[in-house]
């Protein structure tokens, strides 16, 4: 599906799976459309494409060249080992922000307080996904 996100800012991607297989099946790496290919078990935590544990392919400081990219989720299914490449393809629709914006969230938050119960040594990624002109700065 296509995602819109302001210049400069972090896009992030989802890999729709159905419900009905979502317990079985994971995403292993997303595609553009030139061939290269991002692993979800690869690459720097520093680089400008990023799949977290979720499959979500967070792309950094978009740039006008990101919007003539797809993307493609491939997926693999944990027990018979089957890999497939989503049917359709995403992309970004790049704006360019005329004036400064506050921070914003695509989906609200209904509150501020968040306790996350994890696992010592497992995977966690905590994310904020605010755009916004200047670029958002968290820590």
């Amino acid at each position: 599906m296509d995602e819109s996100v302001l210049k400069g800012n972090t896009a992030i991607l989802k890999c729709h799976i159905p419900s009905f297989v979502s317990d079985y099946v994971f995403v292993i790496s997303w595609l553009q459309d030139d061939g290269h290919e991002i692993l979800a078990d690869g690459g720097p935590y520093d680089s400008k494409y990023l799949v977290l544990p979720s499959g979500e392919l967070h792309i950094r400081d978009v740039g006008p060249e990101d919007g003539y990219k797809s993307y493609q989720c491939r997926t693999k299914h944990r027990l018979t080992g089957e890999t497939r490449l989503s049917a359709t393809k995403g992309r970004l629709v790049i704006t360019e922000p005329i004036s400064s914006k506050a921070p914003t969230f695509a989906t609200e938050s209904k509150g501020f307080i968040r306790v996350f119960d994890k696992e010592l040594g497992k995977s966690f990624a905590l994310l904020c996904p605010a755009q916004g002109q200047p670029t958002p700065i968290f820590r």
